[in-house]
């Protein structure tokens, strides 16, 4: 107990006065004398000086006391400072409100970079106060024998001082009247605090005042947040997300690690040196090798055209800043200036500044002119993972000029389209049209194509392995000299590469740690992450390492291996151009096969690094087998040998524990390895279903949620990655459960994934998703690449089905599952989604174009004929030599019949089962589907049967992806349960879910028009043990949905007032009306009789439906009897609170 002492606070109603310096406190000896002495001796007062008499805290009626206190151990009572004691509303509290600041020593926070509130551009005072400022300032105060450059710094330093002193004085009138209302009594208190008399003359006037100023204070925020919540927590998931406080502490930094010495720095001035030398030593380049630096040069094979350079340097015209700065992005932080978009606008909007603005950005382009603004950057610091104390484990984010991020993005724009065109496809990061998920879509291919050869051709096979190299802060080591020798190498204008290289280098910057910031740091070189360019550049600078694999005649690259034996191949099968190395900006993926490949890698690695100033981590690269088991030829075993011993990397293979990452996506080998990440994933969607279940909202929000919030972190992944059916089933559960959420009797879940206007709630169900997601692949697979995909990426998609299924054409195992090779490996096949979709596209066929004879010829056998029943005759149908079979094994197409015909005996592979076709169809026990006979000579071509894929006439392949997510669901098998209902139209449907009401009246009126709300026939019906009886507890009658909030005669007493209250039309409650009205959502022939009454009719019947119910269940919980005048008080109450929100202004 000693040692807690020093660091002990001692707060609260003590029920005692412990001033002994005021004479009116008479009762002494019922004081504990004893904890007395303890805190005399052990602890200071933190609110009352000594020797002085206590402020009182307590006041109920005439009598005053001091009854609250604060004491605070010896340690602790130096940091508290800053003591108040305030009155609060009598209504709310008869204590007052004592406080006192406490200042802790390790998470000492500073106040950062000012920044202005960009809420002030709305405002017309601010505009107009910013306007006059600006124009005189210009006209009167700024002088013209400046450059554009030091004018515009000072009309954004004039920017800041007229908001600095708008801001201080705008809307400070209340908090300022209050403030001085609390001294004017604290003065009272002290100077009358011996004669209560005069007190109670004098007091009353000031509290009353306060009083009604801190009500209104109160009434305006309480408002404001109901109206938020009313208008946004069912249509925002992402207001929901910020009213959750699940924030990680990532920039409140507690101790830091010297990068000199290792020692531990807690105090704000050593956590500023040690945050100082660790990015000075950072942001100081190394020499480079010049050498090294042309090989890398050396490597570069296409350049910009003269076009395209031409294009680069044209003048900036003034709509394009305009443009930049009207396109506000929703978060955004400033640059040391403190000046967002926002405001910006307004300044780069205003006649005196259109002139200057538009000479500082073309000064940019051709000179390299630039404001001292756009030179200076703060830095702010992220924590990505491992031990927090360590510097290299955080990322740093540089915070920007909001104007010199509007001329990087202009100019990003036009360096990204020439970029995209000199840059290798096997690049896939921030270029237009590449996706991450076409690099992560390969390598599961690969990997597919490695374990079917291992365990299917072993003889022939050959390990590879791949190399997931991790680049040490590669943004914030690229070398200035290196990065503008790349640039001039691809042609880029000289005077690009000079406005490039002066803006990024010998830059000032500022790390922000804990709210202070450091000296300034010279940035000698690094790539600042957070500008729009960074990204192309680079992948500009590290394109010259990518080619350096890519030409490389010593390393052979991956390429798809046969999965058969020679003698059983029937596809003659050529293989694509191998595929070396994998890049998405600086996560790299290179392959190698053998010790001698891996050496030269190393070596084109040791070259870039020495060019460049590049650093690979080795100790957090990983390799790993392609195939996922042993290496066990020499060359495979010297690889492992090597990358373990030799470079220190992490080995991956089908025995280690665990899964890893590629671009997001999971890797894994064995079941045990997925079950791992099946158990995070699970653990992950658990922990935010119970997060984001505690907020107060309908079934429809709960969907929301789940949408935007929780299910949308899988899709990136199951893009390519096939999970179990058994894990989406436990992830559909848990979502279930999330959105239902207890409600009972329970919605048929498939319900909730049909549309909001077909009377779902719009759930997206994760197998639909996954089918709709490989539409993707599917449009450039079945209908041509057109350059949607990389060359390469579509290469090793149609050889890959072509190899693995052994067709002559990649679409066959596509659109006919009889094509397919059976794949028993598990959750790595890449096609399996694919597979999945076309099966639920095959389901609708018209044939309006026959396919051709060559075609035809090419189809699996049992393609040509309609589905079928199994009998004994056709069990022969089943096997697997018959569906391996082709239509040409059996018929031949005779032209001058333009039908199939059988073979010769001779001719078939098979004669027996020849005969039994034969049989089958004489006996009409299997027929040809409608695309066979009739066909016209020509080239093999599948279009016909992508065509024919339609869903309610409208081809499937042309349907936009939410569309193709119903398709997918195959809504028209969809068992939504018996009592599912889809009487409102869809424009009812979206009346209903577009007008705001409290989310208990949302969820009882869809289930409500659904038949699926809670009464005591439901109850009954259902069996449950507590529904005794399936009659009403207040009238005996059977006690349906109707009569629980309509037709009991109780609840029709509530009906009727309310609607004599608040109608004009009808007076009178019908209850069969009104049920049929609700049922239907067709209010329209109610009318509002009070307009001064801000509400809407639905407004009202949501407020009484959730009303009586919420009443008639107290009966039960809470054993309050239901009294209809007492409910319709609260829905008074109610309607006057709604009302007064609608009136609101935001």
């Amino acid at each position: 107990m000693p040692n807690i002492l020093p660091s002990l606070l001692i707060a609260g109603d003590m029920n005692y006065c412990f001033d002994n310096a005021s004479y009116h406190h008479s009762h002494r000896a019922g004081k504990p004398k004893q904890f007395m002495e303890f805190l005399n001796t052990h602890f200071s007062d933190c609110l009352n000086p000594r020797n002085e008499p206590h402020a009182y805290t307590f006041k109920r009626g005439s009598t005053m006391s001091t009854l609250d206190y604060m004491f605070a151990g010896q340690g602790i009572a130096s940091k508290m400072s800053d003591a108040t004691n305030s009155f609060l509303r009598p209504e709310w509290t008869d204590h007052a409100l004592v406080t006192k600041t406490y200042t802790t020593g390790l998470t000492n926070c500073g106040k950062g970079i000012w920044r202005a509130n960009p809420h002030l551009a709305k405002n017309p005072r601010y505009r107009q106060k910013l306007a006059d400022e600006i124009e005189r300032f210009v006209a009167t105060k700024l002088d013209y024998n400046l450059s554009a450059q030091d004018k515009w710094d000072l009309i954004k330093r004039k920017t800041k001082q007229v908001t600095i002193n708008f801001a201080r004085h705008h809307d400070t009138w209340r908090k300022a009247r209050i403030k001085a209302l609390q001294s004017e009594r604290n003065n009272l208190l002290r100077c009358y605090r011996n004669d209560i008399e005069c007190l109670k003359l004098l007091l009353p006037d000031v509290e009353g005042e306060l009083s009604k100023l801190q009500q209104e204070i109160v009434e305006i925020q309480m408002l404001k947040a109901g109206r938020r919540w009313l208008e946004q927590s069912e249509k925002s998931p992402g207001y929901i997300k910020h009213t959750i406080d699940q924030r990680v502490d990532q920039r409140t930094i507690a101790m830091l690690k010297h990068p000199s010495t290792g020692e531990a720095c807690l105090d704000t001035e050593t956590k500023l040196n040690a945050a100082e030398s660790f990015y000075q030593d950072l942001y100081t380049e190394e020499p480079i090798d010049m050498d090294c630096l042309n090989i890398m040069l050396g490597h570069i094979d296409r350049t910009v055209s003269p076009e395209d350079a031409t294009m680069i340097m044209e003048p900036i015209d003034y709509d394009d800043i305009l443009d930049g700065a009207r396109r506000t992005p929703k978060q955004s932080s400033p640059g040391l200036d403190g000046i967002g978009y926002e405001i910006l606008y307004l300044l780069v909007s205003h006649p005196s500044c259109r002139d200057i603005i538009h000479q500082v950005f073309n000064d940019a382009v051709r000179s390299a002119k630039f404001p001292k603004s756009w030179q200076a950057s703060c830095i702010i610091i992220l924590h990505k993972k491992g031990d927090k104390s360590d510097l290299a484990n955080y990322r740093p984010i540089t915070l920007i000029a909001a104007d010199c991020k509007v001329f990087t993005r202009i100019m990003n724009s036009r360096v990204v389209q020439v970029a995209n065109r000199i840059i290798t496809p096997y690049q896939c990061g921030f270029l237009p049209g590449r996706y991450i998920g076409d690099h992560g879509m390969s390598l599961q291919v690969i990997m597919d194509n490695a374990q079917s050869a291992s365990w299917r051709n072993p003889s022939n096979f050959t390990a590879y392995a791949g190399i997931m190299l991790d680049n040490a802060k590669a943004y914030d080591r690229v070398h200035p000299k290196y990065l503008s020798q790349v640039l001039l190498k691809f042609g880029f204008p000289e005077a690009f590469v000079t406005c490039i290289t002066n803006l990024f280098f010998d830059n000032s910057i500022y790390v922000n740690v804990n709210g202070f910031l450091t000296g300034a740091i010279s940035q000698r070189r690094g790539i600042r992450q957070g500008d729009s360019i960074s990204p192309v550049l680079f992948n500009l600078a590290i394109e010259p390492f990518l080619l350096s694999i890519v030409n490389n005649v010593n390393l052979t690259g991956y390429s798809l291996q046969h999965v058969k034996l020679p003698h059983q191949i029937q596809n003659p099968w050529i293989s694509p151009a191998p595929i070396k190395v994998l890049a998405y900006a600086d996560d790299v993926l290179s392959f190698v096969k053998s010790q001698d490949e891996l050496v030269e890698l190393q070596d084109r690695l040791r070259v870039y690094n020495q060019a460049s100033n590049a650093k690979i981590n080795y100790s957090k690269s990983v390799a790993f087998p392609l195939h996922g088991g042993k290496m066990k030829d020499t060359d495979g075993q010297q690889v492992k040998r090597y990358v373990t011993t030799q470079l220190r990397m992490k080995w991956y293979d089908s025995h280690s524990t665990g899964y890893i990452k590629y671009l997001g996506y999971p890797l894994w080998f064995a079941n045990h390895q997925r079950d791992v990440f099946v158990s995070e994933l699970l653990g992950n969607i658990r922990v935010m279903t119970d997060i984001y279940g505690s907020r107060k909202v309908s079934l429809y929000g709960k969907a929301n949620i789940a949408n935007t919030l929780i299910l949308s972190k899988l899709w990136h992944v199951i893009r390519v990655v096939s999970l179990p059916q058994e894990v989406l089933k436990k992830i559909k559960s848990t979502i279930y459960q999330f959105v239902m959420s207890g409600l009972f009797p329970p919605l048929k879940a498939n319900s909730f994934f049909l549309p909001r206007d077909q009377g779902g709630l719009g759930l997206i169900d994760i197998g639909a998703q996954q089918k709709s997601l490989q539409f993707r692949y599917l449009r450039v697979l079945l209908l041509g690449n057109h350059g949607r995909l990389p060359g390469f990426t579509y290469q090793l998609l149609t050889h890959a089905l072509r190899l693995t299924n052994d067709v002559a054409h990649h679409a066959l195992p596509l659109l006919f599952p009889s094509a397919r090779y059976k794949n028993t490996l598990n959750g790595l096949h890449p096609f399996l989604s694919m597979f999945n979709a076309m099966d639920i596209c095959s389901l609708h066929r018209d044939w309006d174009r026959r396919p051709t004879i060559t075609t035809i010829m090419s189809l699996p056998l049992l393609a040509a004929f309609n589905p079928f029943a199994v009998t004994t005759d056709l069990e022969f149908m089943t096997k697997d030599s018959v569906r391996r079979s082709c239509i040409r094994d059996f018929f031949a197409y005779d032209l001058a019949q333009h039908s199939l015909q059988f073979r010769p005996r001779s001719e078939c592979p098979t004669p027996t089962t020849l005969n039994k076709v034969r049989r089958a169809l004489a006996n009409h026990q299997i027929s040809f589907q409608r695309f066979v006979n009739h066909n016209n000579a020509g080239e093999m071509d599948f279009l016909p049967f992508v065509e024919s894929m339609i869903y309610q006439q409208h081809p499937i392949f042309k349907l936009p992806n939410r569309e193709l997510r119903f398709v997918m669901l195959d809504m028209a098998n969809l068992d939504v349960g018996r009592h599912y209902s889809n009487q409102l139209s869809k424009q009812q449907w979206k009346a209903f879910y577009k007008n705001t009401m409290h989310y208990s009246a949302r969820n009882l009126w869809y289930r409500m028009i659904h038949k699926q709300s809670s009464n005591q026939l439901a109850m009954a019906q259902r069996n449950l043990k507590h529904a005794a009886s399936d009659r009403c507890t207040l009238c005996n009658e059977v006690e349906d949905a109707q009569h629980l909030l309509i037709s009991c005669v109780h609840k029709l007493d509530v009906w009727d007032s309310s609607f004599n209250e608040f109608l004009s039309y009808p007076k009178t409650a019908d209850p069969q009306l009104i049920y049929n009205s609700i049922m239907h959502f067709k209010l329209k022939h109610y009318y509002i009789y009070n307009y001064d009454l801000h509400i809407t009719i639905y407004d009202l019947f949501a407020t009484i439906m959730r009303t009586i119910w919420r009443h008639h269940y107290q009966q039960f919980y809470n054993l309050i009897p239901f009294n209809a005048i007492q409910v319709c008080r609260h829905i008074r109450t109610e309607l006057l609170r709604l009302s007064n929100l609608r009136q609101l202004s935001h």
